[in-house]
């Protein structure tokens, strides 16, 4: 009986871990969304890049793990405001064109094979700053290094949300997502907070990289996987619905843990998309979205 429970606590844990990641890439395409109505189908990529530079800073450049993920936040802003330029904002002048999603698609292909070319097809993995020791709790033990995942993103979502509610940009990504004609007559060019937007979600997803990297052993196809798993968690919540990311985010990691330990490893993503697609066939806008209307 303690075993088994010891075995549950060790799951979930390790599930909330996990589900921390799949939430901060996730809330990347709920900012983008509600601004505009798009995505960028190459935000998994994102991540890929995020940490793969992190590899870089650390390694190469000895910089600081925390100095290090910074750098990279800030990087991969920069870097998602230019394909916001690039591959999204000419593409959605016709409001019928969905071109968007192939050209966002294709940045993140070419991404990959940048990164292919430039860090090769190897694995790689950072020591963490925390050292490899257990926590333990009932009996149950997961590593420091999983474990940091959940605080430190826990802070993440605190600042953005604290951007989102209390800053002048803030201000203007909410009133683009409520009436971006209305924004334009007072004055706030809704380009400028479409491209806030999306160097948010690519900030977001570099951040994901950074923390991903003393856990799991990172490469440079890395990110269709994870850009997939965070997508069908914004779907399933609901694209229009951060709260409700939040809480798929942190569900579909405990999922997976339970899948993998109680059934078999190999599992683990199949029943997962079987189940988005159950809860999408009940519920087309999502367990939390909303029907959307248009703003006229």
């Amino acid at each position: 009986m303690e075993e088994a429970l010891a075995s549950l606590v060790q799951a979930i844990l390790s599930g909330l871990a996990i589900g921390c990641l799949y939430t901060l890439i996730a809330l990347g395409y709920n900012l983008t969304y509600v601004v505009n109505g798009t995505v960028n189908m190459g935000q998994g990529q994102l991540v890929m890049i995020g940490a793969m530079l992190m590899v870089t800073f650390t390694t190469f450049l000895d910089l600081p793990f925390f100095i290090a993920l910074i750098l990279v936040g800030l990087i991969l802003g920069i870097l998602g405001i230019l394909l916001e330029v690039i591959s999204v904002r000419k593409f959605v002048q016709d409001k019928t064109s969905v071109n968007w999603v192939l050209s966002t698609l294709a940045v993140g292909i070419i991404l990959q094979d940048l990164a292919l070319f430039i860090w090769g097809p190897e694995e790689t993995r950072l020591v963490s700053p925390v050292g490899e020791g257990m926590f333990e709790f009932l009996g149950a033990g997961i590593y420091w290094k999983e474990l940091m995942m959940i605080p430190a993103v826990g802070v993440f979502l605190l600042l953005l949300m604290l951007f989102y509610l209390k800053s002048h940009w803030g201000l203007w990504l909410r009133a683009t997502a409520d009436n971006k004609v209305a924004t334009n007559l007072n004055g706030v060019n809704s380009n400028y907070t479409v491209a806030i937007a999306f160097g948010l979600s690519a900030l977001l997803a570099g951040l994901a990289g950074g923390l991903i990297t003393p856990i799991y052993a990172v490469f440079a196809s890395m990110g269709l996987s994870l850009g997939l798993k965070a997508i069908a968690v914004a779907i399933v919540a609901g694209l229009n619905n951060a709260k409700g990311i939040v809480i798929c985010g942190l569900g579909l990691g405990i999922v997976e843990v339970l899948v993998a330990m109680y059934i078999s490893p190999g599992f683990r993503e199949m029943i997962v998309y079987i189940v988005v697609i159950l809860i999408l066939f009940i519920k087309p806008n999502g367990l939390f979205g909303t029907k959307e209307t248009i703003k006229v």
